[in-house]
């Protein structure tokens, strides 16, 4: 026996109501502009592992080298001290800027990045040349590495002038760069 009410029966369907189509972006979100920026969270996870990956290349094997020659009897050029500091100096202000990049601040932290990278370079600049005199001898290594240095030297400034760039950039018209650096 078929009953006459569809709905009454419990194996029946449930009325299915009209498809509602997707909504599409606004026009001035950030999808439809062309860009999707990460989380902060997102963002501050990714700047750690840079800044512990970093670490590694720039302050751990600097100061495990230089570690070794010194406990070897070689007089060290720098300072472990030193290469701790301004290792860390950069690294903290590498994941910053990172964090930032979507913001404003971006430009003015590239450039303050720079501006470190290029005192520490000065710092090493002035350690240049270096004399070795190995321990109980009379024979000397001179180590000249002053046109090294001042490539790097000029590669900062370069990138200062890029964070100078692009802090203009973003004043002039914010958002522009943003499709760039992050697309959809």
């Amino acid at each position: 026996m078929s009953s006459a009410n569809p709905a009454a029966s419990p194996l029946a369907s449930p009325p299915t109501s009209p498809a509602v189509p997707p909504s599409s972006p606004s026009p001035l979100s950030p999808e439809a502009l062309g860009y999707r920026i990460p989380s902060l969270t997102y963002r501050i996870f990714v700047g750690g592992l840079r800044m512990i990956l970093s670490f590694v290349f720039f302050v751990a094997l600097p100061v495990a080298a230089l570690t070794y020659v010194h406990a070897r009897g070689i007089p060290i050029p720098v300072s472990i001290a030193a290469v701790t500091g301004w290792g860390i100096a950069l690294l903290v202000l590498s994941a910053v800027r990172y964090v930032l990049k979507p913001t404003i601040a971006f430009g003015p932290l590239s450039v303050v990045l720079a501006l470190v990278f290029f005192l520490y370079l000065y710092y090493l600049l002035s350690l240049s040349p270096y004399r070795l005199v190995l321990p109980g001898g009379t024979v000397s290594v001179a180590a000249g590495y002053s046109l090294f240095i001042e490539i790097l030297m000029v590669a900062a400034l370069v990138e200062m002038l890029a964070g100078f760039l692009v802090t203009v950039e973003d004043l002039w018209s914010p958002r522009e760069r943003l499709p760039f650096d992050y697309p959809v």
